[in-house]
């Protein structure tokens, strides 16, 4: 139960809403928005991927929504930076020798030009652990975006440390002006 704090992030979701083109806009989202419903709300929120309307300010409010709904804010703030960093995905595949791989929290070494190994913040979107020869999409949020401009999609950069693997680019969104 959300108690006091109701209208307040009532207010948030509905900011958040009014930040989204028309079109975007669906029935089941306004509806849940006059119901009340702020769970789901955040939920469809959120949800959105690929589009480039979203500011770091929509990212921020969702986080802080969830944070006054003692939700996990950290979707929220990965799509933060990633309105501000630019958007990069892959097909990440483990080798048959490496260790299980945490979904969220992990911070590799990436070998991105041949010689130089870089730091990237790793968030796996479909499930809580890689294993051994495994596959999944994955986002990577770069300590040094700069570092990684030169990646177009269908490079295949490498994975150092105890779960060794391979990445190739599927999808990359520069960073906003």
């Amino acid at each position: 139960m959300l108690g006091r704090h109701d209208s307040e992030i009532g207010e948030l979701l509905r900011f958040a809403t009014s930040m989204m083109p028309r079109e975007v806009r669906s029935a089941d989202l306004l509806d849940y928005l006059d119901l009340e419903e702020w769970e789901l709300v955040l939920d469809l929120l959120g949800e959105f991927d690929g589009h480039t309307w979203q500011t770091p300010r929509y990212w921020a409010l969702l986080a802080e929504a969830a944070v006054q709904m003692d939700q996990d804010d950290a979707w929220f703030q990965w799509r933060c930076v990633e309105s501000i960093q630019g958007l990069l995905r892959v097909e990440l595949t483990l080798s048959v020798d490496a260790e299980p791989l945490q979904a969220r929290g992990e911070r590799p070494l990436w070998d991105v030009t041949g010689r130089a190994q870089r730091v990237a913040a790793l968030w796996i979107e479909s499930k809580p652990q890689l294993g051994p020869g495994e596959r999944a999409t994955a986002r990577l949020r770069p300590l040094v975006p700069p570092a990684w401009t030169h990646l177009i999609r269908g490079d295949v950069i490498t994975l150092h440390g105890s779960s060794p693997g391979t990445a190739r680019i599927i999808e990359k969104v520069p960073p906003r002006p």
